[in-house]
């Protein structure tokens, strides 16, 4: 009956939806399912060819036409309603209830959509396509005029599901090429699928690769033959070999493979077939049925014979293969497992699964055992035998492990020498064939051995021997192998019933065996160790023990005899004309006649590390002794007995190689008195005290016992072989050197290659006798190059280079971390220490420590500097070092005396290297000092942070009191250049001239001084011309000496520091106040000691001192004689600069500290008494002038300060008025002020505008005040601040002096400004310039600064110090 109708009528019911939303939605699922199904071009390939064999088809072509059109076609059945049915619906295939068919979700079809949007489908004769360019009738019903409409009215793209929507098509609709194709084949097949490919090249390499993997369709139900009719056509057919089962493929005629397959019906148990009546998701052709099916497949070959599959061929089929590869097993299995859709994944949590894997294991075994039992296939078998499979967490894998292990215990299929089936636990694989030598074996012996020496529960069968097999070895076949055997013939089960017939059977089995060409013969690798001969005790011996008997021993072949040797009768049978290949054979491999030197060969140099007992070591040396005198034995014997045990002093035996020579064999290096209590490896002296000829020479024992390799002096110990960090540990290494990590970072080093010792190193550790012989002789004897050599470590994963190769370590040689980590270095101190805590033998070094530190006890000679590397010993004191040599010396009193220059010259050196320190020293110096003691001039120590030094006097002795604590420093320490760091980091403060008070008496103006100097500079000039001294600095000494400086002369000049009188001085210079006071007489040899010194200071001609003194204290015709003499240019008159004295008030009226009358050096300094009408002034420790008014309101007068500096501290001995605001708390307020940059001119600054200074601002003041610098208030019209004035208003007068006549700069307090704010027009601030005798008038200072008229403010705020 014509498909048409059916056609039709399907088409109208898969597109009469009733909402046009309903068909977009279906379409859109069938889109993805369709394209989702296989991303796998060959799946949905596969998914015809089933649909063909499920059909029932033979035979099937594939082809490609015209590079559009992928064809499949096949002779199965014709597509009925069902059929079609099937094909257009989702779960509603033909093969849902077909045991007979694979499919059974009803969605194979589908996949094809997934590659092409047009499908067209032949069968018998009629045509149908799914098109999805294909146009259905619009629905009147949807509301809608058609679908243009529809689709602008809802902004969306109208799709209907074409997949399910069959097409009945005419043959005149199908493309010539198509049916040009089909008529042509029209005998051969049925049905034909001509798909439309969106992209063939795809499709093309898919077919290549099914006709490179043929055995793909191993397990198809009735498929025989498929056809290719592509370039090049190929024809690949299966055909069944009843005989044995095997399945043929055939490419072209051709045999491509051969396979072995099995198929075992399962009956499905009960609780299985429950549960998968209960699973909804099981198919439904499985929940009601009885029996399952499974196929294995395994490929065999004629020569070779069945082969284990390889891990990248183990796929799982389902009739066609799966993608699913995770599962290794060693044949194909075939089975209807339930996977998804696209056969990608197997369901792991399906009970059907899950059964069939526990199946699995049981079938193979059961296979396996009818294998083994046909001839052609026999033992080739137990390659099938699977292994378990290594999934984590997976269901199915676990399933089949379950079940494998009880199969190999309860499946008998292994098949021994008697053809019977035996399991794993009864049999055993003999590699060695001795159970087959019958002859001379007895086999119940050889199995009572067996069973007599088993550690497992394996209950051996009666027949359990087999041949060795590699895949049964694998689940645990217990081996009987050559160790075994070898125990075996020494054991006296074995031995009760063993003849000499049998012993001679044996000889003549190994023999024979033996000459075998054989390079795998394991008789041949094993036959010094097989004990097959016979001794005089009727035990078998090997050739390594044994020797043929010889009548020069005399008894050798008594039961009592000590050496081993062939039995007699055996020896007699060996020497019969018969066996004289044999005794020749065995005399090649090994046995040999019984002498001392053959005795030493055979028996003693192979077990040299075993042979020696307490018994006979007396008898064995001498014997070889005497054979070394006799020059039997040479050196090339003896290395081979260098692991021969000797006696040693504690009555032990130690490997000859390990031993040293005790002290009685006069070694070169006698080390038994120091290392005898801690090494057992001194060598006794009994071997030559016990020996018959007591006067031989002590050198030839020591030689022979050398050439054993017993060592006498410490040597480097060098191993080029890798050692674990175990056995390196073992040998004497630091388990701390052998921590280190590997150079990633991330891994501990395994282990280490070259590396370098010496000989009893470790005994060094605080072990200063010893260490102090140890280090002398290998410095002297040994080369350092040898020590120094990189090693090589291993680390990281076993197949990484990290491992494998290993990497150099550049500077990690041990001996030299042995130094650096261990105390083992011999001192001065007899004690031992870290080398990089010991000083290296220098005289300098020493000379300066002396006893106080520790310096190495090792003399190391000149041409082994090498050395010095490897020990790095320290050649200079470290920061804490001077520390530590300081605080030593400290504690030692007794010596203090003999140390004063020592701690000078530590000074020195602290000077000299505190330059060069790093960041880091010279925190670690700071943090010392805190707790650092120091020696004051009257030798007393003192914590430094307490101690003073003077800055001005660089004179060798004390230039201060003793009340002040001073530091003791000699004369190169006070005038080295970094002084000041010095105290700066310890603390110390430094007292300038300018921070002590000045107390003179009957001073007055210098002026013979003055006249002196006017009268030499014209010569000082020429002189310093004449040196190269710099004009600008010549410039200005005519100026310095007769108008900036004031020079006065004194009686008496006195220093005080706060209350403390430090002492009188000769001179005394302030740079700041441009003053110069000298002690009466100028001139005096006393006051000369100081005074060339402050003058090149005034003049800045540092350097200049002896010249100065020169020009003072010689006559004009001594100093032109000098000039003459020397080249220099007398001055002429025009040379002679006088200068207009500029006017100033007498400076002796200037402020200084004024001594009570009742004071006297070395007393306290008393109260000053507070007089109203005085003012009090001193000279402070900044350098600035403070005048002071007590009990007046006006803040004192300031002399100038720079605006870096801070505000000076007042004495506090003085009662003066606090110039700056304090908090209840007692802390000092930042102070504001109006202040300018000493650094920079009147003309860069907006301070005052010295060209708006006019007459009637600018007045000349005739009665200035020359003792206080300040203007009578007659002359400025106004009274103190704070009085009333005549007018009735307060006038508040802030005056500011200066000596200066271009500084006009000055500072204002807090308090000040407050008040001009709050006064406004009342506040007045008096600018006096003392030296001009004229003052400026500034009034309404508020606007001024606002409008930048005459005044400009600058705020900087100064840190204080807290009282």
């Amino acid at each position: 009956m014509s498909l048409k109708q059916y056609i039709e009528e399907l088409s109208s019911q898969n597109t009469d939806y009733k909402f046009p939303e309903q068909a977009i939605n279906q379409a859109e699922s069938l889109k993805s399912l369709s394209s989702d199904l296989y991303t796998d071009n060959i799946r949905f390939i596969y998914e015809l060819i089933q649909n063909a064999d499920d059909a029932q088809a033979k035979n099937i072509i594939l082809t490609i036409l015209g590079d559009q059109y992928l064809i499949i076609a096949h002779d199965g059945k014709i597509f009925d309603e069902k059929d079609l049915q099937g094909l257009c619906g989702i779960n509603n295939g033909t093969k849902k209830k077909d045991l007979d068919k694979t499919g059974y979700k009803g969605l194979g079809f589908k996949a094809v959509f997934g590659k092409s949007d047009c499908v067209i489908i032949y069968s018998n004769g009629e045509y149908f396509r799914f098109d999805s360019s294909y146009k259905i009738k619009w629905n009147k019903e949807w509301k809608t005029a058609n679908q243009e409409l529809w689709e602008k009215e809802n902004d969306r793209q109208f799709i209907y599901p074409w997949q399910i929507n069959p097409i009945w098509t005419d043959s005149q609709q199908i493309p010539n090429l198509i049916l040009n194709f089909i008529n042509s084949k029209q005998k051969q097949i049925h049905v034909a699928y001509a798909i439309l490919l969106n992209n063939h090249g795809e499709i093309h390499s898919a077919i290549q690769q099914l006709k490179q993997q043929p055995y793909m369709f191993l397990f198809l139900r009735n498929i025989s033959q498929l056809t290719f009719l592509t370039e090049p056509t190929d024809i690949i057919s299966i055909a069944r070999d009843v005989n044995h089962g095997l399945k043929k493929v055939y490419i072209n005629k051709k045999i491509d493979s051969q396979w072995i397959i099995k198929r075992f019906e399962l009956d499905i148990p009960d609780d299985i077939l429950n549960k998968l009546a209960k699973d909804t998701k099981a198919p439904d052709k499985l929940r009601f049925i009885k029996k399952a099916e499974m196929f294995f497949a395994t490929k065999y070959k004629d020569v070779v014979g069945i082969e284990k599959l390889r891990d990248q061929d183990s796929i799982l089929f389902s009739y066609l293969p799966t993608k699913i590869s995770e599962y290794k097993f060693p044949v194909l299995i075939n089975a209807n497992f339930l996977t998804n859709v696209n056969r990608e994944q197997i369901h792991t949590d399906s009970v059907w699964n899950q059964w069939l894997f526990a199946k699995i294991a049981d079938q193979i075994f059961q296979w396996i055992k009818e294998l083994v039992k046909d001839n052609k296939f026999r033992f080739q078998a137990y390659r099938l035998i699977p292994w378990k499979l290594n999934l984590i967490n997976n269901l199915l894998s676990k399933q089949f492990n379950d079940s494998f292990a009880i199969a190999i215990k309860q499946c008998n299929f292994i098949l021994n020498r008697k053809n019977q089936l035996l399991k794993v636990d009864e049999v055993i694989m003999d590699s060695t064939s001795m159970s087959k030598q019958r002859k001379f074996i007895n086999i119940d012996a050889m199995r009572q051995y067996i069973i007599d020496n088993n550690k497992s529960s394996s209950q051996y069968a009666e027949h359990p021997f087999i041949d060795y097999d590699s895949n049964l070895n694998e689940i645990g076949v217990k081996e009987f192998h050559w160790n075994n055997c070898i125990d075996m013939f020494k054991s006296d089960i074995f031995l009760k019933n063993y003849s000499i017939e049998n012993n001679k059977q044996m000889i003549v089995y190994f023999y024979t065996e033996y000459s075998k060409n054989d390079t795998n013969n394991s008789i041949k690798m094993k036959i010094e160790e097989i004990p097959f001969l016979m001794d005089q005790n009727n035990r078998l011996q090997s050739i390594k023990d044994i020797y043929f008997p010889t009548e020069t021993i005399g008894d050798s072949g008594t039961v009592d005899s000590e050496d081993l040797f062939v039995q007699k009768t055996i020896f007699n049978w060996l020497n019969e004309k018969a066996q004289k290949e044999i005794k020749q054979w065995l005399k090649d491999i090994g046995v040999e006649e019984r002498t001392d030197l053959v005795y030493l060969h055979k028996t003693i140099i192979p077990n040299a590390a075993t042979y020696i007992t307490m018994e006979n070591t007396m008898k064995t040396i001498k014997m070889l002794f005497i054979l070394f005198q006799k020059k039997v034995i040479t050196k090339k014997e003896l290395d081979q007995l260098k692991k021969l045990k000797l006696l040693t002093i504690r009555e032990t035996l130690v490997a000859a190689e390990q031993c040293f020579f005790s002290d009685q064999y006069k070694p070169r290096s006698p080390l038994e008195d120091y290392l005898k209590t801690k090494e057992d490896k001194f060598l006794s002296y009994d071997y030559v005290s016990s020996h018959p000829c007591k006067n031989e020479d002590l050198t030839e024992w020591r030689e022979f016992f050398s050439t054993l390799g017993v060592q006498e002096e410490l040597h480097p110990i060098v191993y080029h072989r890798a050692l674990t960090s175990y056995e390196a540990a073992s040998r004497g290494f630091c388990e701390e050197y052998l921590s280190i990590i590997s150079p990633d970072g991330k891994h501990s080093v395994d282990a280490f290659s070259e590396l370098t010792t010496i000989t009893f190193i470790q005994h060094t550790k605080n072990n200063y006798e010893f260490a102090n012989f140890f280090w002398s002789y290998v410095v002297k004897y040994i080369s350092p190059e040898i020590l120094t050599q990189k090693i090589r470590v291993y680390w990281g994963h076993a197949d990484k280079r990290g491992a494998t190769d290993g990497t150099l370590l550049e500077d990690s040689d041990y001996v030299k971390w042995f130094v650096k980590n261990i105390k083992c270095i011999p001192t001065t101190e007899k004690t031992c220490e870290l080398s990089s805590n010991v000083f290296s033998d220098q005289k300098e070094l020493k000379d300066l420590c002396s006893k106080y530190m520790s310096f190495s006890s090792i003399s190391i000679p000149q041409n082994k500097t090498q050395w010095n590397e490897i020990f790095n010993f320290k050649t200079k004191l470290s920061v804490n070092d001077y520390f530590d040599l300081i605080e030593k010396i400290r504690y030692d009193e007794k010596n203090l005396k003999d140390n004063l220059e020592r701690i000078q010259s530590l000074y020195s050196h602290i000077l000299k290297e505190m330059y060069y320190w790093s960041v880091d020293e010279r925190n670690t110096a700071k943090e010392r000092t805190k707790s650092s003691y120091l020696l004051t001039e009257n030798i007393q120590w003192k914590l430094s942070s307490d101690l003073y030094f003077y800055m001005e006097d660089n004179r060798a002795n004390n230039a201060l009191n003793d009340a002040i604590p001073c530091l003791k420093l000699d004369f190169k320490n006070r005038n080295d250049l970094h002084l000041h760091d010095f105290l700066e980091l310890f603390n110390i403060k430094q007292i300038r001239m300018n921070d002590l008070n000045l107390a003179d008496e009957k001073s007055s103006p210098a002026e013979y001084f003055r006249s002196k100097l006017i009268e030499i500079s014209p010569f000082l000039k020429k002189w310093l011309k004449y040196e190269g001294v710099s004009t600008d600095v010549i410039s200005l000494i005519d100026r310095k000496l007769q108008q900036e400086y004031d020079l006065i002369e004194s009686d008496n000049l006195q220093l005080f520091y706060h209350k403390i009188f430090v002492r009188e001085t000769t001179v005394y210079f302030d740079n700041k106040r441009k003053q110069l006071y000298v002690k009466r007489p100028w001139d005096s040899e006393t006051t000369f000691i100081d005074l060339p010194n402050k003058l090149c200071q005034l003049l800045n001609i540092q350097g200049f001192e002896k010249n100065i003194r020169f020009l003072l204290k010689g006559t004009i015709e001594e100093i032109k004689k000098h000039f003459n003499s020397n080249s220099i240019e007398i001055p002429t008159k025009k040379d002679i600069v006088i200068l207009e004295p500029l006017l100033k008030t007498d400076v002796l009226q200037q402020p200084k500290f004024s001594l009570p009358s009742e004071f006297k050096p070395n007393t306290s300094l008393a109260p000053m008494k507070k007089d109203r009408s005085t003012e009090t002034c001193i000279t402070n420790n900044n350098d600035h002038l403070l005048v002071l008014t007590p009990q007046c309101q006006v803040v004192p007068q300031h002399y100038q300060i720079p605006f870096y500096d801070a505000i000076p501290a007042l004495p506090v001995q003085l009662s003066i008025q606090n110039m700056r605001p304090r908090k209840e708390n007692g802390e000092r307020l930042s102070t504001s002020v109006l202040i300018g940059s000493s650094e920079n001119s009147v003309d860069d600054i907006e301070f005052i505008d010295i060209c708006s200074i006019t007459d009637s601002s600018l007045m000349s003041v005739a009665n200035l005040n020359h003792i206080t610098g300040e203007c009578d208030a007659s002359d400025l019209d106004t009274g103190r601040i704070g009085e009333e004035m005549k007018n009735g208003k307060t006038y508040y007068i802030e005056v500011k002096s200066t000596r200066a006549y271009n500084q006009h700069i000055f500072p204002l307090s807090i308090n000040q400004i407050e008040t001009l704010l709050q006064q406004r027009e009342n506040y007045f601030i008096y600018r006096v310039y003392i030296d001009e005798k004229k003052f400026i008038v500034l009034d309404n200072i508020r606007w001024r600064l606002m409008q930048k008229q005459q005044l400009a403010c600058l705020l900087q705020i100064l840190t204080v110090p807290s009282e």
